[in-house]
């Protein structure tokens, strides 16, 4: 999904309004997110949006110098770097040692790759935000939306798991250290 970010329009400061509700949503789609909302967004932190001039209508949310997440339609997913910092925000799904390379070039996670063995698929739900690991790794290696629960992949283990939307290595993870 963020192949390249040539299209990242300037910068506007977010209002109280706009921090409120996508605290809200981020306080909705992730339960672990309430224990840290003072951490990721400060009391007095400059908190500024891009919005990416494509097809997908994604905006990348800045807190200070950190981005933290981006909005993909209704969704909020947060950037990588908040996962590793964070690891328990978001369910953890593991591939195995073999899907490793083809996800860091950003292909969907398949089915055959999260239940062979050194796979983990945990319980989760259609339509979820997860965490993407890979077998033997501390950390998540990319953010995906799951394409089916986990109960109908195990019933039915083929084709596209998770659909994946940001990953180590992609443009967001790059713009992340300019």
């Amino acid at each position: 999904m963020f192949k390249k970010l040539e299209d990242l329009a300037k910068p506007t400061l977010l209002s109280k309004t706009g921090v409120k509700e996508l605290k809200q949503s981020m306080n909705e789609q992730y339960p672990f997110f309430k224990e840290v909302e003072d951490e990721i967004f400060p009391k007095k932190a400059n908190i500024q949006s891009f919005k990416l001039r494509s097809e997908y209508k994604v905006e990348i949310v800045q807190v200070d110098k950190d981005y933290v997440c981006f909005t993909k339609e209704n969704l909020v997913v947060p950037h990588l770097k908040l996962v590793h910092k964070f690891p328990d925000l978001l369910i953890k799904q593991q591939v195995d040692a073999g899907a490793i390379k083809h996800i860091l070039s950003g292909s969907d996670v398949l089915a055959p790759g999260l239940l062979s063995q050194g796979g983990q698929l945990n319980q989760a739900q259609k339509g979820q935000v997860v965490a993407i690991y890979g077998e033997g790794k501390e950390n998540a290696m990319g953010i995906g939306i799951m394409n089916a629960s986990s109960d109908q992949i195990k019933a039915d283990p083929k084709g596209h798991a998770i659909q994946l939307l940001h990953h180590l290595g992609d443009s967001l993870w790059q713009l992340s250290f300019k």
